[in-house]
């Protein structure tokens, strides 16, 4: 387990901050404990151990501290009180479980804010229950749900939000309605709360940000990194960018099967720090004064990253597992021409809608790099406008655009990667981007900056440009690249469509051929522990 204290290489500050212009927050990657188990009790016990002593390292001016979606494992479920019903440290009520007792009293001791996620069980013979209490036709006695628990700096509980965007997680159930949950830290920030998959629709995170215009979200996660629009710092990064927003993340770390992903994202300024834990895993703390965005002070965050630090981070993660996404199958493509200085290409993808983007590529090539041994990627143009599936739990409507890293000439090889990071030459190097997608302006659409290194993290929003014109019914978004840079595995535009999603999945009603990624995730797990 390593902490890391206010980096200077992250952050630097135009001016000296008054006290009302920052908050000191830390997040927590956590190893997802699925190797060595031995007993569950024993496994919940030392991580809960290890919350408390995470807690209590954060000097003492620490607002909030907050913890991964699905690091506790399988421990027992557990009722959660309503906010503010009771304080659970030293309750005798014997519904709550002791671990919901000892973190209650943690963020009493330490007089902080904590986030934390649990299986939460819900009576359905309590009334007036709002669960949905049958599956596949059946009566339940009791439903789970995949539930954050933020604890005040009383030891209260402060909040609670039951994930409604479920990936797979067959056991658990939604609400009869989703859930739009916020909460006040004790220096009296309004933060919003939403769980993983979430991220990916409008509901329940635009109506934070659109509708109550939140500044500061938490974002507990277990993600499965996909290439080449969907790594987890990648997504993370273009969702508080576009929205404008504090995303603080914390995610439970497991490379073998390509979860991980852990930072603070200062809206349109990008990353004030960031970590992929990389094999074999472990815990990591971040821990920082996080301006905000309504303060008196601009933040300007360093964007200085050598190839050579790129390089560092991207070495360490050749064993992270990573996915890749089905529309690179079906997307519009052309090659870039490496023959030429600079390349302009209009490409459309589409059946009943389409998506045209302009694609103005500046490079320079130098052939000396790609010596005997080396391998170097191919560049591909794509775009794709269309419904796809997310590892078949939920459709989604998607209307991308970018330029991407693929391993040979054939498109169907974008979206992966080489296996040996020390045989990648690089000989193209880009001096200017530019990607301009044409959208219809309507309420259920939104795009994002996209863009991912070697490293699987964003390039910096110093380096690029993200302009939105509205000319009537139609919305051009641009992204350009204004420094150079190689190392680039995706530049362009994710755009959602979320008029063509398929339902949140109730598994009171989940049809039965709906592959249960739950399943997947043990598989995946079976495999980890054998390598």
């Amino acid at each position: 387990m390593s902490i890391h204290f206010c980096s200077i290489f992250f952050f630097v500050l135009t001016g000296a901050l008054g006290a009302s212009d920052y908050y000191d927050a830390a997040v927590v990657e956590v190893q997802f404990p699925f190797r060595n188990i031995t007993q569950e009790d024993e496994l919940l016990n030392s991580t809960i151990q290890e919350y408390i002593r995470l807690i209590k390292s954060v000097p003492t001016n620490l607002d909030i501290i907050v913890f991964p979606e699905s690091a506790l494992g399988e421990a027992e479920p557990t009722p959660v009180p309503a906010p503010f019903k009771q304080l659970l440290c030293n309750s005798t009520a014997p519904e709550y479980k002791d671990y919901l007792k000892q973190l209650s009293c943690a963020a009493m001791e330490k007089k902080t804010t904590v986030v934390i996620n649990v299986r939460e069980v819900v009576d359905c013979k309590d009334p007036p229950s709002d669960e949905y209490c049958t599956r596949h036709g059946n009566k339940l006695d009791s439903v789970l749900h995949n539930t954050d628990v933020v604890f005040d700096h009383n030891g209260h509980v402060a909040a609670r939000y039951r994930k409604w965007n479920l990936f797979g997680e067959s056991s658990k159930s939604i609400t009869r309605s989703p859930e739009v949950v916020t909460f006040k830290t004790k220096a009296n920030d309004t933060f919003g709360i939403f769980t993983c998959f979430d991220i990916m629709f409008d509901v329940p995170t635009l109506n934070l940000t659109r509708n109550m215009h939140v500044k500061n979200v938490i974002f507990p996660n277990h993600w499965f990194s996909e290439l080449p629009y969907l790594t987890a710092l990648q997504a993370q990064h273009m969702w508080a960018q576009e929205n404008d927003v504090v995303l603080l993340t914390a995610g439970a770390n497991t490379p073998h099967t390509g979860s991980g992903g852990t930072g603070m994202f200062v809206g349109h300024k990008g990353a004030l720090d960031q970590v992929i834990v990389p094999s074999p895993g472990g815990t990591k703390l971040l821990f920082h004064q996080v301006p905000r965005l309504t303060g008196t002070v601009e933040p300007t965050l360093d964007s200085t990253v050598s190839d050579e630090e790129i390089d560092a981070l991207a070495a360490e993660l050749d064993s992270f597992k990573l996915i890749t996404d089905p529309t690179v199958y079906e997307q519009t493509s052309v090659q870039l021409d490496t023959n030429k200085t600079t390349v302009v290409e209009e490409i459309c993808h589409g059946k009943d809608v389409t998506t045209c983007c302009k694609f103005t590529v500046s490079f320079s090539v130098n052939s000396t790099a790609l010596t005997p041994g080396k391998k170097a990627y191919t560049y591909h143009m794509g775009v794709f406008n269309g419904v796809r599936s997310f590892s078949g739990t939920r459709d989604g409507g998607i209307e991308s655009c970018a330029i991407m890293a693929c391993l040979n000439d054939n498109p169907n090889s974008c979206g992966q990667r080489f296996s040996n990071y020390s045989d990648i030459a690089w000989p193209i190097t880009f001096n200017n981007i530019e990607v301009v997608g044409n959208y219809t302006n309507v309420e259920h659409k939104i795009q994002y900056p996209n863009s991912v290194l070697t490293s699987l993290r964003s390039i910096s929003p110093m380096k690029t440009t993200w302009k939105k014109e509205i000319k009537g019914d139609v919305v051009l978004r641009t992204h350009a690249l204004v420094k150079s840079q190689s190392r680039i595995l995706t530049f362009g535009i994710f755009g959602r469509d979320f008029s063509r999603d398929g339902p949140p999945l109730s598994y009171s009603a989940a049809s039965l051929n709906r592959i249960s990624w739950s399943l997947v995730t043990i598989v995946l797990i079976s495999v980890a522990m054998l390598l």
